[in-house]
């Protein structure tokens, strides 16, 4: 009886080992999941800080209007120009098909403003320019890249080797169909606000 006794308990004994070493290994797992988790925010916020990836909502708290075809304003008093694009300013005229002028400028700052109207935008701000406006990367329900999008409709071009030549393709592909400003001819921005220094 008493040996029956003795295998009983270090069964018991066994078991219970069993049990507190499966213990320390889930516990060792959650804490090695915790750590890594850890790891990976502290990546992102590292990123985040020195790599200028802050996305900033901007509406639907604030409103937002188009000043003119690539830049926003607002109402908490923030300037955003759109990344990498310049869209005919807002007194410039551009010639269509059949040579007739018409106001380019104040047609790509429409379509700007059609696209932000959700209110739900979010930027990526990229650097500041020359003026102190916010130079970001920015997109609206349903427009996945504000800047892209006025490229591809043709109402805005690439800024091109200043910032990597970002929507080339989708300028290369608006030209070709001879979208927006591309119907017809028109003065680079850029040569039109040299011209015009006192309508920009």
């Amino acid at each position: 009886m008493a040996r029956r006794s003795s295998s009983k308990s270090g069964s018991k004994t066994t078991s219970s080992r069993r049990r507190s070493r499966s213990t320390k290994q889930t516990l060792a797992q959650q804490l090695g999941k915790a750590i890594a988790l850890l790891l990976v925010l502290g990546l992102v916020l590292l990123l985040n800080r020195y790599c200028g990836l802050e996305s900033e909502m901007i509406g639907p708290g604030a409103k937002l209007v188009a000043i003119d075809g690539d830049s926003l304003r607002a109402t908490n008093g923030e300037n955003y120009r759109i990344f990498a694009i310049d869209a005919p300013e807002l007194h410039q005229t551009c010639t269509d098909a059949k040579g007739k002028e018409w106001d380019c400028g104040r047609a790509a700052k429409k379509e700007l403003a059609k696209l932000i109207k959700s209110g739900e935008v979010s930027c990526i701000e990229q650097a500041t320019d020359k003026y102190g406006r916010n130079v970001a990367q920015c997109r609206a329900k349903g427009v996945p890249d504000i800047g892209e999008t006025m490229v591809r409709k043709g109402f805005a071009i690439d800024l091109g080797r200043k910032t990597g030549y970002a929507y080339a393709g989708v300028e290369s592909e608006a030209r070709a169909a001879g979208r927006g400003i591309w119907a017809g001819t028109f003065q680079r921005p850029g040569a039109w606000r040299q011209d015009n220094p006192r309508n920009n």
